[in-house]
């Protein structure tokens, strides 16, 4: 989509108010409300979020500090769960600071993009509202469930994305409509010894979902004593991860963000569903 990001196209776009296609928001807000209006334009008709914009038109501005937070913000959100950076920038308006950002409408392909808690929005009006679409399709694949063991790096202090990224492993799951259940080590509660418990949990799933982001060395140790063990091991990566050799040669899904990673997992999801199956006869 379009827009005149002069600062006459902008005050344009601020005296015509919020619409399907705009929206106003006087300060950076919390990351779950950012995020739901970035996806709800992308699923829509594509937008623009002017920030330093009171609710009624009215142009607060951001401090300089706060408009490099907001970009900071914007693009990790957007790097996340589209396809693609949006684009984003500083500008003046009147001799005061609003951050601008520009989300086109999502390809077909990819359509519908979801938060990291796998919610559905779109934008109604000036408003952004939840879908109440089904998440059950009459054609899910029956059959017994399988188990998948989920190898990950836990360091989400160091990148927060890695939340983003199992929520997205789940959604591929309830895209895929076949019955796995995922389980992740640092999930399971109890008093244990931890390096034995994950090998007793890979013997106990059917497959095993490495995800290889930051190199962790758990993973090389669970996907090791997965291969070694027989297991089904489906490999990830965000991409720029350079894998060790031992796992080069392995067929790796490389993705750019939360939902390229959802969307290349859906068919290795229910292909593994169905090498499960065929391996138990």
């Amino acid at each position: 989509m379009m827009f005149d990001t002069s600062e006459d196209g902008i005050k344009k776009l601020i005296s015509e108010g919020e619409s399907t296609t705009v929206e106003f928001k006087q300060r950076l807000p919390p990351g779950s409300i950012l995020a739901r209006t970035l996806v709800a334009f992308a699923n829509t008709n594509g937008g623009i979020i002017l920030i330093g914009i009171s609710d009624n038109g009215e142009i607060i501005g951001l401090t300089k500090k706060e408009a490099t937070v907001t970009m900071t913000r914007i693009q990790r959100i957007s790097s996340n769960l589209l396809n693609a950076n949006i684009n984003s920038s500083i500008t003046n308006i009147d001799g005061r600071i609003v951050v601008y950002a520009i989300i086109n409408k999502v390809p077909e392909t990819l359509y519908p993009i979801r938060t990291s808690t796998g919610d559905l929005y779109n934008r109604v009006g000036r408003l952004t509202k939840k879908s109440t679409e089904e998440e059950v399709d009459p054609t899910l694949i029956t059959g017994p469930p399988v188990n998948g063991f989920v190898a990950m790096s836990f360091r989400v202090e160091e990148e927060p994305a890695l939340v983003d990224y199992f929520e997205a492993m789940k959604r591929a799951v309830r895209e895929a409509q076949v019955p796995i259940n995922l389980m992740r080590i640092d999930l399971l509660e109890g008093d244990y010894e931890i390096s034995q418990k994950i090998m007793d949990k890979i013997s106990e799933s059917d497959f095993v979902l490495a995800d290889f982001t930051l190199n962790p060395s758990n993973v090389y140790f669970e996907v090791g004593n997965a291969r070694g063990s027989g297991k089904i091991v489906i490999q990830t990566a965000r991409l720029g991860t350079l894998l060790e050799f031992d796992t080069r040669n392995w067929r790796t899904i490389f993705y750019k963000n939360a939902t390229e990673l959802e969307k290349e997992l859906i068919p290795a999801l229910v292909n593994t569903y169905k090498e499960v199956l065929k391996r138990k006869g």
